[in-house]
């Protein structure tokens, strides 16, 4: 994975990630770099450097790859102020479209996890806002991580469960379950009826009873 600057709860979420079975893997520097893709080619061509200004971009966000999707995680801080908060989440969107221009054929799948302050998930405020960050698709799918004060795995895990890294269930469940399944085997009968196809749908139907009070008896 690739830090801007590392804090806890990104490390968290990935933690909680990684217990719920996700496959977490580096993503490459560019994509939480100052410069386009075709910049740098431009840049190799004519030997100028484009610089941009710190406030476009944001001052922290990480990069890495989580069931081989393309993720931002950013944090979002002050209060639950429009200006600030729309400055910031200004800062995430010209991120995302830098991260778009390396990503090629992948750059539909890029997502961002932004995290809230402490506190936000108690004020009826930062929940607004996070649900107006999380209806606006432009650029890339975005959700917020509005937590109490001190979060918890099973916090993060939460959270992951309503985003794209959700399994239905556990990963020791899912192959349990699917092992499981590979020993059952249909009634006698049952698989020749299915694969004879000079039954209609209702003689199939008539064979199936048939077959089961057969079986039954």
């Amino acid at each position: 994975m690739t830090f801007g600057d590392g804090t806890d709860l990104t490390a968290k979420l990935l933690d909680a990630a990684r217990a719920i079975g996700a496959a977490v893997a580096d993503a490459h520097p560019s994509l939480i770099g100052p410069r386009f893709n075709s910049e740098v080619l431009s840049d190799a061509i004519t030997g100028d450097y484009l610089s941009r200004q710190e406030s476009d971009l944001p001052q922290q966000v990480f990069a890495t790859l989580l069931d081989g999707f393309p993720l931002l995680i950013g944090t979002l801080n002050g209060p639950p102020n429009g200006a600030i908060i729309g400055s910031q989440l200004r800062r995430y969107r010209n991120q995302a479209t830098i991260c778009r221009s390396w990503l090629g054929t992948e750059a539909s799948n890029l997502h961002m996890f932004l995290i809230g302050p402490p506190g936000a998930l108690i004020d009826a405020t930062w929940r607004q806002f996070a649900a107006e960050i999380e209806a606006d698709d432009r650029v890339c799918r975005k959700q917020v991580w509005l937590f109490d004060t001190a979060p918890t795995i099973g916090d993060a895990r939460e959270f992951l469960e309503r985003t794209f890294v959700a399994r239905p269930w556990p990963s020791e469940q899912r192959t349990e379950l699917l092992d499981s399944m590979a020993n059952i085997s249909l009634p006698s009968g049952w698989e020749e009826a299915l694969k004879n196809q000079e039954l209609d749908f209702s003689e199939l139907v008539d064979q199936l009873i048939a077959l089961e009070e057969a079986n039954f008896v």
